[in-house]
């Protein structure tokens, strides 16, 4: 059978000699006697070491926090299974540098693992999105590959000549067969996989387009550097991903403000009567047009503020409360539309009191929720959340100065669809502007909004969320009337025309919405 193609620290002869005794080693792969990749997809390879200097792979991005690879890559080339969560092993992962002795691309640490039970894929989440726009992640074929067809393999593995080359590597396989999730590969002289190679893309072009068809598992790797000099067949066997793009977009994509994970937000709001509910989210209507009450009973009338968002790094919204002591406390989300008890943020003190306005969102890129402040002396602070429901101290925001005092609502959220949080600010005025996360912790100066003018000063209360699951934050404000409703976003920093949501002019009375 074929060598499962991942590279493992140490020399020829070793190597030689583990390759005589029949033994299967793990390490990263490359494409033999292939040409230096160009084009499009070489930047969404990525260079996987596993254990320091112990295991290399290759990889391909496929969301901007998520590398797809072969999950034999992280048991040692063994049919172990993988177990999901964090490595056991630290992994360094390097992606948008086709050529390892040049700068630029995103170096990282690789901080989970979720694999499938089916297959040799694993998804890798790195520690953060890679925001380089020029390293655009790989799509995912929609068509399987077909026997006779020509794909293009990549990989940062062996050669020829070479035992750890620097640069992607890139040659021209034609499928034999497919089964099952298995791609079987026709290599050539010219066309090998060798060890490192493994997890590596075999991508075809699409109208211009590069799209991810399979990842290699295997290969036989003749003519590879310290391979059997007897070998002779140069094939590969991969395994399909065609048919794993509900999976992967599910496992990458993590609504905002989903607090019942079904991929859609939630709303929460405290009433007069100081209790607090839930109304789920409904993709086609916004709100699914029923409510839970939350544990606190009727103590929720005074929290001063209120927001929601992903501080624990589980995929699922969690709420945070200021009450007028100036305590901060996290309600952890349990995915099922309710919440834990309380736990006091660290973060702060008791000075959270002399808050005016508060939002949440992933403001540095980390895919944890932050917190964006306004105090009362008209400056605006981060506090980067740390995934574990805390925050680490507070960082000023350079842009407007402490000119914030005048804002009335500040509802934070992924506005223009690149990963990154964004805030929208309602001024006394009533205008509403749009500031750009810069993905740093920072926001790009204002534009304004062009939906509703300056008729947004009537609004009592406002928050954001990604409430018909596209990936783009919206606006659910509740005007002095007493309705609810939903603004879309556009996906560039606008809002679209304003849908009315359930509960008529109830709303009226809530004191707090997140």
């Amino acid at each position: 059978m074929p060598s499962l193609s991942v590279r493992t620290a140490g020399t020829a002869g070793l190597l030689a000699a583990a390759l005589a005794a029949s033994l299967v080693k793990a390490a990263p792969a490359g494409a033999v006697a292939g040409a230096p990749a160009a084009g499009s997809a070489g930047k969404a390879v990525a260079r996987l070491q596993i254990g320091d200097t112990q295991r290399a792979c290759t990889g391909a991005l496929v969301a901007p926090q998520w590398v797809l690879t072969a999950a034999s890559c992280f048991t040692g080339g063994t049919k172990d299974r993988v177990s999901a969560g964090a490595p056991q092993q630290k992994t360094t992962v390097t992606v948008g540098r086709t050529d390892m002795t040049q700068p630029g691309g995103s170096v990282q640490e690789a901080v989970e693992l979720v694999p499938r039970t089916d297959r040799d894929v694993v998804m890798v989440k790195l520690a953060r999105r890679v925001q380089d726009p020029s390293v655009e992640p790989l799509r995912i074929a929609s068509e399987p590959a077909a026997a006779s067809e020509q794909l293009t393999a990549l990989g940062f593995g062996r050669t020829k000549t070479e035992w750890v080359p620097d640069k992607l590597h890139s040659a021209t396989f034609t499928v034999g067969s497919v089964a099952g999730s298995t791609v079987n590969l026709n290599g050539s002289r010219e066309a090998v996989l060798c060890q490192g190679d493994a997890g590596g893309p075999a991508v075809r072009m699409n109208a211009g387009t590069p799209e991810l068809v399979a990842i290699n598992s295997a290969s036989w790797q003749a003519g590879c550097l310290g391979a059997d000099a007897a070998e002779t067949r140069t094939g590969a066997r991969d395994v399909r991903v065609d048919d794993l793009s509900g999976w992967i977009r599910q496992t990458a994509f993590r609504a905002q403000d989903d607090l019942t994970g079904d991929g859609v937000a939630d709303l929460a709001s405290v009433w007069y009567d100081g209790t607090l509910h839930l109304y789920p989210g409904d993709k086609a209507k916004g709100l699914a047009g029923t409510q839970t009450q939350l544990l606190g009973g009727t103590t929720w009338k005074t929290t001063k503020q209120l927001v929601k968002g992903d501080f624990t790094n589980d995929g699922i919204a969690d709420l945070i409360a200021v009450w007028t002591d100036g305590t901060m406390h996290l309600y952890k989300g349990k995915g099922d539309g309710t919440i834990e008890p309380q736990r006091p943020v660290s973060q702060g003190g008791n000075t959270w009191g002399t808050l005016k306005q508060i939002t949440a969102g992933d403001f540095d890129g980390d895919g944890v929720a932050d917190l964006m402040t306004v105090w009362f002396d008209g400056s605006m602070h981060l506090y980067k959340g740390d995934g574990k429901g805390d925050f680490a101290a507070g960082t000023s925001i350079t842009v407007g100065g402490n000119t914030w005092a005048t804002v009335r609502l500040l509802p934070g959220g992924d506005f223009d669809g690149d990963g990154i949080a964004d805030v929208m600010a309602v001024w006394n005025d009533g205008t509403m502007h749009f500031y750009r996360g810069k993905g740093d912790g920072q926001i790009a100066p204002q534009r304004p909004v062009a939906m509703g003018n300056n008729t947004w000063k009537t609004v009592l209360h406002m928050t954001a969320g990604d409430h018909d699951g596209d990936g783009v934050a919206d606006i659910m404000a509740i005007w002095n009337d007493g309705s609810l409703h939903l603004y879309k976003g556009d996906g560039k920093g606008d809002l679209t025309d304003g849908i009315t949501m359930w509960g008529g002019t109830t709303w009226k009375t809530a004191l707090q919405l997140a």
